[in-house]
């Protein structure tokens, strides 16, 4: 029988946290696409295991989240042993403070699991949806001839019947290079790669079996930068992800032969006999890089991930911040892709991620400067105009990313007004100084929380609303679970949500018309009442997905507007695209988004 699935126009290349999230946000989108790897399979280890509250959001936008959470485990207390012994406990702190759910932040802390297992997750997902990374695939060359809307690929891959291997010359609409720091898509685009080198100390990482240790312990031993092993838990009986520093280790030929690590590990832990170090599970030499690239796209080909920035493994950002990338880019690629959206919008990818991974960067180097690197490097990015700034550091934006946003993109539109005392605020936030009580604290997660949401923001939770009416479902004859719901349980990785904070019918009537004119599965319209006070003939007569009674009063408290403005439009990637309360900035906002409205 001959497929009726249509050919994937858009190459991914890379199967890593980065390009399985861009696959797994396309096709969400209902876009098809083509999966290729130039490993011959997935690696195994823990690396990048750290996964942020951000992410962990994302995530529950895409529907893993809930898989994800039941493999992980807590991010681990630090203990640090006194030397030579190696036996008395010298400090013991959390890297990651716990914290305790909020209505407004359901993911507070930080979980780890393993980038292998985290990887099995979204691979299992994208298999659902008809996806299979094709493993030993290379993209060879590719080309953009002028005139042409479609990029020349040259692709080898394996023979299906196992004997060599074969060449094709596809073409493809778009590329995304989510291939790595050493991958081909960036490097043959030609962009520079801006920062350094760290000269310090290498490291060997890896994972190893350990018996002996408490697995609910992070345990260290040594100093940075001199002799000094680091041992995480990895969820997985025995098996401890390390981290192994020294000025005398030869770190090529020990990634050559690991039979000589056990030795190491005795000496380096202080000659604790009462450790049983086994089997090397996998190894690698790693040296310290600060890099990102100078634009994240050219033409019809993008990078995202470690092929667009690299940073140091100090506060876990890497992967949490390439997937972010990958969210950001994909919604809007699908968008143009499914002839929604003009190609204009695809540069907003550029304007809104380069300032926030410049940020990152900046941050994470401010955060070795006590550590092995001593590293002085600034990175810089497309400056933001004065409409808003990167506050990567505030609000939660630190290492926690919740405060991550793009107040500055051309594609946001904000009718709140902000007073010359909040301008001189966020021009502090973005001055480039900062704050070692923050950086310690991991983000000033709290002192910003309360700031009027703004557009570019992460858009909060909250919980315990009432669905009065879901269209197409009533609500009094669904479940329970029917007749509740959450804001994110609301938004859609292949939609825009608009958010009508009102219980006034001929608003909500005013705005459902405004919508119309949008491509009607791209947009759904939430309403939101702060009571069910009307009758149920004057909701269910609104021409509206959804209509909600806030009856906690958890909405109104996170969304706090300002200037008269009762319209939130949340985008695919949870960010809030507009905050407005004419008709005239709801439709500059989607004229920016779709191609007509």
């Amino acid at each position: 029988m001959t497929s009726t699935r249509p050919s994937p126009r858009i190459l991914v290349v890379g199967a890593g946290p980065s390009g399985l999230v861009a696959a797994l946000s396309l096709l969400r989108n209902g876009v098809p696409v083509r999966l290729i790897d130039r490993e011959p399979t997935s690696r195994l280890g823990s690396r990048g295991a750290g996964i942020m509250p951000r992410s962990l959001e994302l995530f529950h936008t895409l529907g893993v989240s809930d898989k994800i959470l039941r493999r992980a485990i807590p991010a681990p207390q630090a203990v640090i042993y006194a030397m030579p012994a190696g036996v008395q406990v010298l400090a013991q702190f959390d890297m990651w403070p716990p914290a305790a759910p909020m209505p407004q932040r359901p993911f507070p802390n930080v979980v780890m699991l393993g980038q292998d297992h985290l990887e099995q997750i979204l691979r299992t997902e994208l298999q659902q949806l008809g996806c299979e990374p094709e493993w030993g695939t290379t993209l060879l060359s590719f080309e953009e001839r002028p005139g042409e809307d479609v990029v020349r690929t040259r692709i080898l891959r394996p023979h299906p019947g196992g004997d060599g291997d074969l060449t094709e010359t596809p073409s493809f609409d778009y590329i995304v290079g989510a291939d790595g720091a050493r991958g081909m898509v960036r490097k043959a685009l030609g962009l520079s790669f801006l920062g350094e080198t760290s000269n310090a100390d290498n490291l060997v990482v890896g994972d190893v079996m350990v018996h002996g240790l408490d697995p609910s312990l992070w345990h260290m031993w040594g100093q940075v930068g001199a002799a000094w092993v680091s041992l995480r838990p990895t969820g997985v009986p025995f098996m401890w992800n390390f981290l192994l520093s020294g000025t005398d280790i030869d770190h090529k030929h020990i990634v050559e032969h690991p039979e000589e690590l056990t030795p190491i590990f005795v000496e380096y832990t202080g000659g604790r006999r009462d450790l049983v170090f086994g089997d090397v599970v996998w190894l690698s030499h790693y040296r310290p890089n600060i890099r990102m690239v100078d634009k994240f796209r050219v033409g019809r080909v993008f990078v995202a991930g470690d092929s667009a920035h690299v940073h140091s493994i100090t506060g876990g950002q890497g992967m949490n911040t390439g997937i972010q990338d990958s969210f950001n880019l994909g919604w809007k690629l699908a968008l143009v892709q499914r002839d929604l959206a003009p190609a204009s919008l695809l540069d907003t990818y550029t304007e809104e991620r380069a300032p926030v991974v410049a940020a990152m960067l900046n941050q994470i180097t401010a955060l070795l400067k006590d550590s092995w690197v001593g590293a002085n490097t600034k990175v810089t990015a497309p400056a933001p105009t004065h409409g808003g700034r990167a506050a990567w550091k505030h609000n939660g934006g630190g290492l926690l990313q919740l405060g991550v946003n793009c107040r500055w993109s051309s594609a946001v539109v904000d009718e709140q007004s902000m007073d010359d005392e909040e301008l001189e605020e966020v021009d502090e936030l973005y001055d480039g100084e900062e704050d070692e009580e923050e950086l310690e604290d991991g983000g000033a997660l709290d002192a910003y929380v309360e700031r009027p949401l703004c557009a570019g923001d992460r858009a909060p939770e909250a919980p315990g609303l009432v669905v009065l009416k879901r269209r197409g479902s009533p609500p009094d004859k669904g479940s329970e679970d029917m007749r509740t719901t959450t804001l994110f349980r609301t938004f859609c990785a292949a939609r825009h949500t608009v958010l009508v904070f009102s219980d006034q019918a001929n608003r909500c009537a005013l705005i459902a018309r405004l919508l119309s004119a949008c491509p009607p599965d791209a947009v759904q319209c939430a309403v939101v009442m702060r009571s069910a006070g009307r009758t149920a003939a004057v909701y269910s007569g609104m021409d509206v997905d959804l209509v909600l009674e806030d009856a906690s009063g958890e909405a109104y408290r996170a969304y706090s507007l300002r200037d008269g403005c009762d319209v939130v439009v949340v985008r695919p990637d949870g960010l809030v695209g507009a905050v407005v309360h004419s008709q005239d900035g709801l439709r500059r906002y989607f004229r920016g988004v779709f191609k007509r409205t």
